[in-house]
């Protein structure tokens, strides 16, 4: 994805390992606020006579497993205040395409969290496949004999050691809490039962 900063990086890296988010685009579009027409980039824009045009384009568009649309702009919190002028009409434009709107501050970004995140996203290359699958067939022993495991005893169990375990947290084998540590001495994880829900980093809502 083209993101224009390392907040933009960090929010797409949890919207694209969120399970309710099924396509995600970013920088999708333009739009013209005074015609609310949506442009493929501010350089397709013809300029119309007596109107100056004000341009906004959202930083991110994700579509979610309910079908909904959600655009969303990623921001630093020393500059939501100042945005708060232009929210209203951003929402307004929005709305009559379908299409809901949020604003994520950099505030929920966590460095605990994007450690996690970012090793999730690694792992997930289509070259790892063998290694995630030699990983969720131990997982699915161990799991059947304890639900319930302290990090560092399943990891020492594991062919793959961490990645067998960051491989169970992709797969919905195991849950955890990212906002923790995940490799301390008293980091935990559980069976998932196929539930993704540890993956739902951030509050998506239309």
């Amino acid at each position: 994805m083209r993101v224009e900063s390392a907040l933009e990086r960090d929010i797409g890296l949890m919207l694209d390992i969120d399970p309710r988010v099924i396509e995600l685009t970013a920088q999708p579009f333009s739009l013209e606020l005074q015609s609310n027409e949506m442009l493929p980039s501010r350089q397709h824009y013809r300029p119309r006579a007596g109107i100056k045009a004000r341009f906004y384009t959202p930083d991110f568009l994700c579509k979610l497993d309910d079908g909904s649309l959600v655009a969303i702009d990623a921001k630093h919190s020393n500059f939501v205040e100042e945005f708060e002028t232009k929210r209203k009409a951003v929402e307004a434009c929005l709305r009559q395409h379908g299409i809901g709107f949020m604003v994520i501050p950099d505030t929920v970004v966590s460095l605990t969290v994007m450690g996690a995140v970012g090793s999730l996203h690694l792992l997930r290359a289509g070259y790892l496949a063998p290694i995630r699958s030699a990983a969720e067939a131990e997982l699915n022993v161990l799991l059947a004999s304890c639900p319930r495991w302290m990090t560092e005893d399943l990891t020492s169990r594991l062919s793959s050691g961490r990645v067998g375990l960051l491989a169970g947290l992709l797969a919905g084998l195991l849950k955890a809490d990212l906002s923790m540590p995940l490799f301390s001495s008293a980091s935990e994880v559980c069976a998932a039962h196929g539930d993704l829900s540890h993956l739902q980093l951030l509050k998506v809502r239309v």
